[in-house]
């Protein structure tokens, strides 16, 4: 399996897994692609294994692709499966202490506010109940900006962070409240011992990638989505 599909899928958990006919296999009640998709554990691994797996279970097939995985994504793409959502994994050290200007109120659990936020995603109720769950299976951090129009999240493991779940109020966009936000994350995390620290982002993503530019990140990585086409 790649290096960064294990970190990924370790910080945004299925429910369950799943491991045969060389994939490894995520279900999580079809809550995002990210914890319901197959990855590669075997170059050779045989796509009907995908259909078959996620079929049995009335969700679409999906794998994720990582670089070094173009044979199986050749294959993929012959049994009808398209590509979906290209996404970047940026990542930047924490060498030092990070700054943030200490907007953010910052709990171990999310509170009402963080959860509302979800209106401006247009996410189902259910859907953001789904995206609490696989967050509560991690260590993780909520922070929500004091005007309560923006918020994230940093998942923590040993001297790693990932930034997750960003959300700004569409009325709040362009105002530095995301940077507000992921700045007092970051801080959070550097004393929790985290020093390096890595977030997913849509690659046609512009306004998310010039926050995450300027505040450092750079990319190490990239993946894409294989959607079996109805």
């Amino acid at each position: 399996m790649h290096a960064w599909a294990e970190r990924v899928s370790r910080d945004w958990p299925a429910f369950h897994t799943r491991t045969r006919g060389g994939w490894r296999f995520g279900l999580a009640d079809g809550i995002t692609k990210r914890a319901n998709c197959a990855l590669v554990r075997d170059p050779g691994a045989d796509v009907e294994e995908v259909t078959r797996f996620y079929r049995a279970y009335g969700l679409r097939p999906c794998a994720q692709v990582w670089p070094g995985e173009e044979e199986v994504d050749a294959r993929l793409a012959e049994h009808g499966y398209a590509v979906v959502e290209p996404t970047l994994v940026l990542a930047r050290e924490l060498r030092e202490r990070p700054r943030g200007p200490g907007a953010t109120g910052i709990s171990d659990s999310p509170t009402e506010r963080w959860t509302e936020l979800f209106s401006q995603t247009g996410v189902s109720a259910d859907h953001a109940e789904g995206v609490v769950r696989i967050l509560s299976r991690v260590d993780a951090v909520y922070g929500v900006h004091g005007d309560g129009d923006g918020r994230g999240c940093a998942v923590l493991d040993g001297e790693s962070v990932a930034i997750c779940a960003m959300v700004t109020a569409r009325a709040a966009r362009g105002r530095g409240v995301a940077g507000a936000v992921l700045a007092d994350l970051l801080v959070r995390a550097y004393d929790r011992g985290a020093r390096r620290a890595y977030l997913c982002v849509v690659a046609d993503n512009e306004p998310a990638l010039r926050l995450y530019r300027g505040a450092g990140f750079a990319e190490v990585s990239r993946y894409h989505n294989r959607v079996l086409a109805d």
